[in-house]
């Protein structure tokens, strides 16, 4: 029955590293528009921060040596499609029903005589719906499907109070940062894991190749039990080296 544990305490040891190593390759399942969820529970959740308002975000492309530019404002609804306010009526405008995304795209071109740039009024594009949508297999990603075309909303968690920011990728002022677990927590979990490692292998070696029993299971025990006085050698032989005073008693 004790040999049974110790392989039993390996076995467990291996199988906690190829957990790890499965669960990176897992697949963040769709529970709704704006929800997924991984094998071990955890997952993306935006349906707290959908809300009636649209969220925004502006880019915009220079061409034509500078006497054009093109300015695009994306429409961001996630969890429930929503109608945009449209202040155009061209019949090209495809933003007029319910939706998770739309473009407005300006062009503003260089008109000599006033120095300055005129707009074209604008036109807005439909580019997804809440109802056709997919998370990407790691979950960082919602994919809204407009066939011939597809748009990717990157989801980035940050350490901030409950709210919901869209950014462009393309402005570069905009630095995403990532939270994951820091260098010094790493170094912690691999030095336990090595002790685990360490504690389970010496046991079960001097368990059941060398008979041994009680305490003496634990690997180096000696080692370990001389380690205290070890450390309090060097203690005892520091602090400054002093001559006795020659008119002392000790010293006659």
């Amino acid at each position: 029955m004790e040999s049974k544990l110790c392989i039993f305490g390996i076995v467990l040891f291996c199988i906690t590293f190829n957990t790890n190593i499965v669960s990176a390759q897992d697949v963040c399942v769709k529970k709704g528009p704006c929800s997924c969820e991984f094998s071990n529970g955890t997952g993306i959740n935006l349906s707290p921060l959908a809300n009636a308002a649209f969220y925004s975000t502006n880019t915009f492309d220079l061409k034509s040596e500078g006497t054009q530019y093109e300015l695009s404002t994306y429409y961001y609804h996630p969890c429930i499609d929503a109608k945009p306010v449209v202040n155009s009526t061209k019949t090209t405008d495809t933003c007029g029903i319910p939706l998770a995304i739309c473009r407005q795209v300006d062009t503003f071109n260089f008109n000599k005589t006033i120095s300055g740039y005129v707009t074209d009024g604008g036109i807005y594009e439909y580019m997804g719906s809440s109802n056709f949508s997919q998370f990407s297999s790691d979950g960082k990603s919602i994919i809204y499907m407009n066939p011939p075309s597809s748009t990717i909303v990157m989801l980035v968690c940050a350490q901030t109070d409950g709210e919901l920011n869209v950014i462009s990728l393309s402005d570069p002022q905009k630095i995403i940062e990532e939270f994951s677990r820091s260098l010094g927590s790493t170094l912690l979990i691999i030095f336990f894991s090595c002790v685990i490692f360490y504690i389970v292998l010496g046991v079960c070696v001097n368990k059941l190749l060398r008979g041994a029993t009680g305490l003496e299971v634990v690997p180096n025990l000696a080692f370990w039990t001389d380690l205290p006085n070890l450390v309090k050698l060097p203690a005892r032989g520091a602090g400054p080296v002093t001559s006795p005073d020659p008119n002392s008693y000790d010293s006659i």
